[in-house]
């Protein structure tokens, strides 16, 4: 994995890619839909477009939307507390493998903010659901 940096999103990316090795990550201007995303073990995330929640001073909160799928509730379940466990790690700037937190010098904090409800897709078997995480961001 290379680590990538140059925007918001690819930071987002790098760092799922980081806590959550095993499943091909694209964010929104790489790919439009989940489901484009090539990957042949079917476990897969996509970064959408951030929204600002908050600002404070030099500041702001972005919250983006994690799109999750993969191939039953169990894998699901651990990519879901994989992320939480690297958001923790994150936050107190504990080694996380592939991620250089020198690399990404504006990302401050994150937080996990709430997810949807899980669902099976009935036609590919496949679980997912939608997560949804804060970052922290500072203008310099």
């Amino acid at each position: 994995m290379v680590e990538d940096h140059t925007t918001e999103m690819n930071s987002i990316k790098t760092f799922l890619l980081a806590v959550h090795t095993v499943a091909t990550t694209e964010h929104y201007t790489e790919q439009r839909n989940i489901a484009d995303i090539v990957d042949d073990t079917n476990q897969k995330m996509l970064v959408t477009i951030g929204e600002i929640i908050s600002r404070d001073g030099d500041f702001y909160w972005k919250r983006y939307k994690v799109q999750i799928s993969e191939t039953g509730e169990a894998t699901l379940t651990t990519a879901v507390n994989n992320i939480i466990i690297g958001i923790g790690k994150f936050n107190k700037r504990a080694s996380i493998t592939n991620f250089t937190y020198a690399s990404a010098p504006t990302m401050c904090h994150m937080r996990f903010g709430y997810s949807n409800k899980a669902f099976e897709d009935p036609v590919n078997k496949r679980w997912g659901c939608d997560i949804f995480i804060d970052v922290e961001w500072s203008t310099s």
